[in-house]
């Protein structure tokens, strides 16, 4: 690792406070601002990561794909460099815990009308990204944070981690050797089968989000990285009135068309899917004893199983 900090040690001119966190190849940490007093978020590639060309590659795209994103609902990059051989950037700092925490700590059910702002908030991000030309590829509640500060009267609802994002015309392969850089429990059909991505890729997982929100577990929470796998492949969307039964009926139609196998049959944006499930939640009735709800999409229509998929290994 990088040797942890020490609070009231300095890197790259940030002083630093304490670890906030550390991952597979990264710690973070709550630091000072070079030259101003404004708390930051200092993510830094540990000195093993930093011998391998790939993850110093797969670091830096992370911070320029995220540095030109400005929006409300995503952490923002403010800097980012090199120092002691090893690559950092600097970041909006989120005062909350994330989504996933939030299932976590057995907080689910979540209320119905929080989990339709969540979505509703990482929405916006992501179609803005989307109009940046930037595919998110790993939207999940691990990445989605909530802050304990309140904007305008509610939390604030952010997404993070864009370390496996890519520009829309970016034709590198999405699937080297085999091995696919994503959360298959919220990965589209066409990202596993190393297919080509859009905005609607993104619908599938914010799709695949919003079951775990409202269920408390993922639409396929099989044993084996190949069985979700085929699930996302060939298997019918959960109903999650079946997992939830005080849910509005209308949601099964929601995830139904969130989760389609084809990215055509989803969703035309995120904030589409977004206003889908408010429709739903607003028509908040018993379910099963009421006919289609208005503003709610019906479900897409039923395909052939894709016939075939490859082998593939899972990071």
């Amino acid at each position: 690792m990088t040797g942890r900090l020490q609070p009231g040690s300095e890197f790259a001119g940030f002083r630093v406070q304490r670890r906030l966190g550390v991952g597979g190849m990264s710690e973070v940490y709550l630091v000072l601002g070079r030259g101003h007093d404004r708390l930051e978020a200092l993510k830094i590639l540990d000195r093993e990561a930093s011998r391998s060309p790939q993850l110093r590659n797969k670091f830096r795209m992370e911070a320029a794909v995220a540095a030109r994103l400005s929006h409300p609902n995503i952490v923002s990059v403010h800097e980012h460099g090199e120092f002691d051989h090893q690559l950092w950037m600097s970041m909006h700092y989120v005062d909350g815990y994330s989504a996933a925490r939030l299932v976590a700590r057995g907080q689910i059910a979540l209320e119905v009308s929080r989990v339709a702002r969540i979505v509703a908030e990482v929405a916006k991000g992501l179609d803005y990204a989307h109009g940046q030309g930037v595919v998110h590829r790993d939207v999940k509640p691990a990445n989605i944070l909530i802050s304990t500060e309140q904007f305008d009267g509610y939390e604030q609802v952010l997404l993070s981690d864009w370390g496996i994002a890519r520009l829309l015309d970016d034709s590198t392969p999405l699937a080297a050797g085999g091995t696919v850089l994503a959360s298959i429990q919220y990965a589209a059909p066409e990202l596993l089968r190393g297919g080509v991505l859009s905005a609607q890729t993104d619908v599938y997982s914010l799709g695949a989000t919003l079951v775990e929100l409202l269920t408390g577990r993922t639409p396929f929470p099989l044993a084996t990285p190949l069985a979700i796998t085929a699930a996302h492949l060939t298997a019918e969307p959960p109903a999650v009135t079946r997992r939830r039964r005080s849910l509005p009926r209308g949601l099964d139609a929601v995830v139904a068309r969130a989760l389609a196998k084809d990215p055509a049959d989803r969703f035309r944006s995120c904030v589409e899917l977004g206003d889908a499930v408010a429709a739903a939640v607003s028509a908040g009735v018993e379910p099963a004893e009421r006919p289609r709800l208005p503003g709610v999409p019906e479900p897409p229509p039923r395909r052939s199983p894709f016939a075939r998929s490859r082998w593939l290994k899972f990071s």
